[in-house]
């Protein structure tokens, strides 16, 4: 087998560069906390605690309370781009760079398919009483 071209390695791995859009595929770690993953781990260093990810889908440490911090704020803590092909109960999303500019369709819709777009969790929650 050949080996991968810098073009297959980048969308192997979360990026595609087919075409002056590039996009990203990211996963939003927050949604890993929410969703219980046991596919994250935990640790503590100087008095805060950190995620990660056992899969390497992120690949970077993140500071638990600054991600929760950030989760209150309007837009949420933000997405991450993934360092490897999510997995199925990843919360992922195909970023474009330049959407607005984009050259027409997409080159290399396989890259838009192979990760799932949204994952699916099942919650559990109590309504409130409407204040009355």
């Amino acid at each position: 087998m050949a080996p991968l071209t810098d073009i297959e390695r980048e969308s192997a791995t979360g990026s595609c560069r087919r075409c002056p859009a590039f996009c990203e595929r990211v996963v939003y770690p927050a949604g890993c906390v929410d969703a219980g993953c046991d596919r994250v781990y935990a640790y503590e260093e100087g008095g805060r605690t950190y995620i990660g990810c056992l899969e390497k889908v992120f690949t970077v440490e993140i500071d638990l309370e600054l991600l929760r911090q950030g989760q209150r704020a309007r837009g949420g803590f933000g997405a991450i781009k993934t360092a490897r092909d999510p997995l199925p109960m990843c919360r992922t999303e195909v970023e474009t760079t330049f959407p607005h500019r984009a050259c027409g369709g997409c080159v290399n819709p396989d890259f838009l398919l192979s990760a799932p777009r949204r994952a699916y969790t099942v919650t559990e929650s109590r309504r409130r009483p409407a204040p009355q």
